[in-house]
């Protein structure tokens, strides 16, 4: 009876986790993507996101066409399909417990679990993702942000005003005062 419980359990657990991935999936699909529009909105590139971005596209093209083998237990079949990830190689790479471990594997005898593994793939792959976007837009706004104050600081400077004194003013003074800036 004790078998059966785990049994079920498991077989609840697996049905739930996969749910739970696509869910993930899906969630992470769609921000990388939006934050991709943001990226292009303000004319920002970064060599590291386009990097990740035609890994995840390599990826997706690679996964079709391991799934269209007849026989799927041909390993060496999945790894010469799998080749064109060789140049993506780190973009899998996971750190955990300060180990480095890849995702790129092959080999899977059912497609079921061939799926499974490289929906997770394609989830910590859009993690590295989504992380370096949000830190290129921040870093861009930060740059933004010195720019400004610079501006700002050197023409105060050249007035003969301080920041304190500047910070002092109402909005329309400021507004008056800012016209004079070079």
């Amino acid at each position: 009876m004790k078998k059966l419980y785990l049994i079920l359990f498991l077989f609840l657990f697996e049905i739930s986790f996969g749910q739970n991935v696509d869910e993930i999936l899906n969630k992470r699909i769609a921000k990388a993507d939006s934050l991709t529009i943001e990226l292009e909105k303000y004319n920002i590139h970064d060599n590291k996101i386009i990097y990740l971005q035609k890994a995840r596209k390599v990826l997706k093209s690679t996964i079709e066409s391991v799934l269209q083998l007849e026989n799927f237990n041909n390993k060496t079949m999945q790894r010469i399909l799998m080749k064109p990830l060789t140049e993506y190689y780190d973009a899998f790479n996971v750190e955990s417990n300060k180990k480095i471990t890849n995702t790129l594997s092959y080999g899977f005898e059912k497609k079921e679990n061939f799926i499974s593994h490289y929906k997770i793939a394609e989830a910590l792959l859009l993690s590295k993702l989504i992380d370096l976007q949000y830190q290129v837009l921040i870093n861009d706004a930060q740059r933004l942000i010195n720019e400004t104050n610079a501006y700002i600081n050197r023409n105060l400077k050249r007035l003969g005003i301080t920041v304190e004194e500047y910070e002092k003013l109402s909005e329309n003074d400021k507004k008056l005062l800012e016209k004079s800036f070079k």
